[in-house]
């Protein structure tokens, strides 16, 4: 019988296991404009994609000066640090809490590896914090998703190989891809993006007993 607690299962964490993309969208309507959204995200995307590390509350005030001037909104340093930490108040899925409860019983070892700074991280976890055995950010191993350098950084971290790893994510550019090429297992939690992967689940519970499965 396999011991679980030498398997690692390493979460996404925004958009994954909690709802950034509604919570930032729903911001960016009400301040901005509806139409300001798409070019938001955008931004985003190009930002993480740097060769250059900088922290993640740069990017989330870059992308959001981008757009209030485009759209022709004043920008306030108050509405910038209100929308970062409306960020980091992202809300957990529905199936969030109870799917990471069930794992630890189980006896997984669970963390995150997010795009984000550590401080914005321990907002977002407020509450949950103290179940995940591990929590690794861009600010740590000074990298970001989907560079490889990345999750090359965090395995080298935890002590362990690719192969001791399943990776949960909701992004397949982002975690999946890049974490299968270098030999890790993965898994699409499916959280309506439209996304493909060779293995999917719908919620945290149905995770739980593919994990089973596979361990």
């Amino acid at each position: 019988m396999i011991n679980l607690s030498n398997v690692y299962v390493l979460f996404d964490l925004y958009g994954t296991l909690v709802d950034w993309v509604k919570n930032i969208s729903g911001f960016i309507e009400k301040f901005v404009s509806s139409s300001a959204v798409e070019d938001y995200f955008k931004c985003d995307i190009e930002q993480v994609a740097l060769a250059e590390y900088k922290p993640y509350k740069e990017i989330l005030r870059e992308c959001l000066s981008r757009i209030t001037l485009k759209y022709n909104v004043v920008l306030s340093r108050d509405l910038e640090d209100a929308f970062i930490l409306h960020f980091a108040k992202s809300p957990p899925f529905p199936d969030t809490f109870y799917g990471v409860k069930l794992l630890k019983t189980r006896g997984f070892k669970i963390g995150v590896l997010s795009n984000t700074d550590r401080d914005l991280v321990k907002i977002t976890l407020c509450g949950l914090e103290d179940s995940f055995d591990f929590i690794i950010t861009a600010e740590d191993i000074r990298a970001y998703k989907p560079r490889k350098e990345a999750f090359l950084k965090a395995y080298s971290l935890l002590g362990v190989t690719p192969l001791e790893v399943v990776h949960v994510s909701a992004y397949p550019q982002y975690d999946l891809k890049p974490a299968s090429e270098l030999g890790a297992r993965t898994i699409l939690l499916d959280r309506g993006y439209g996304y493909k992967w060779y293995v999917s689940v719908k919620s945290l519970v149905e995770l739980v007993e593919i994990l089973e499965e596979i361990a």
